[in-house]
């Protein structure tokens, strides 16, 4: 999903859990990383955050904010990478309070991942991470979004469909306050996806990349998404 569409869901998700401590996160990001360059994304060898690293700069980019700008930091990073892709563990020896490292790991992360991490928290920076559950990583992480947990196993479960062009006041009335198992009911396995698709890794990675962009993370939500939501549409500033 592209980051359009993600705005839009964004907005569609407004007062859910989601979307709430998605931009709570996002915003902590913003106002614990004080030092120029301090926000640092790591994860495992093999699944290195690069797709989030990329979103975030772009994102803050169009937001103007250079002060917040993200790094990716690597395990092993060839000798001829250019210099944004050329940041290996020794930046991780270098960090320290008012820089925050960001930590994706979706699968359960090695030893070594949560060695680094740990002393990185005892430089005094603030560690965040979106993880697939971890016990160890969330213990040694100041905040931590797990996306499974933050989608309820009833999202949707009041929805209904009609075939286009139906009449809703000529159909025949549904009673809410009853499961709709019959012809207006959305399909169990459509609202599987939907579930699975919003509470992805991916997804999650969208709507941090959106908020952490805020152009004022004290302002007012329902004010801040509507002024960002008019841009993209736009494509001008509001």
């Amino acid at each position: 999903m592209d980051l359009t569409k993600a705005a839009v869901l964004r907005e569609l998700l407004t007062g859910t859990e989601l979307a709430g401590r998605t931009t709570s996160f996002a915003h902590s990001l913003r106002r614990f990383t004080t030092r120029v360059g301090g926000l640092l994304l790591f994860g495992p060898p093999e699944d290195e955050p690069w797709h989030l690293t990329a979103h975030l700069d772009d994102e803050l980019h169009r937001a103007g904010v250079d002060d917040v700008r993200p790094s990716l930091v690597r395990w092993s990073p060839p000798a001829d990478a250019p210099p944004h892709l050329a940041i290996g563990l020794d930046r991780l020896r270098d960090s320290g309070r008012g820089e925050s490292l960001l930590v994706v790991a979706e699968q359960a992360p090695p030893d070594a991942l949560l060695e680094r991490i740990d002393d990185v928290r005892r430089r005094g920076t603030t560690i965040f991470s979106i993880a697939g559950g971890s016990k160890d990583l969330a213990d040694l992480s100041h905040e931590s979004l797990v996306p499974e947990l933050l989608v309820p196993a009833t999202f949707g479960s009041g929805w209904v469909s009609r075939p286009i062009g139906e009449d809703p006041e000529a159909a025949d009335p549904v009673d809410h306050d009853e499961p709709d198992h019959g012809r207006h009911a959305v399909p169990e396995d459509t609202l599987t996806a939907l579930r699975d698709a919003v509470a992805g890794f991916e997804m999650t990675q969208h709507l941090v990349s959106l908020a952490v962009a805020d152009d004022d993370i004290t302002q007012s939500a329902w004010r801040r998404r509507l002024r960002t939501f008019i841009e993209r549409l736009g494509g001008e500033p509001a």
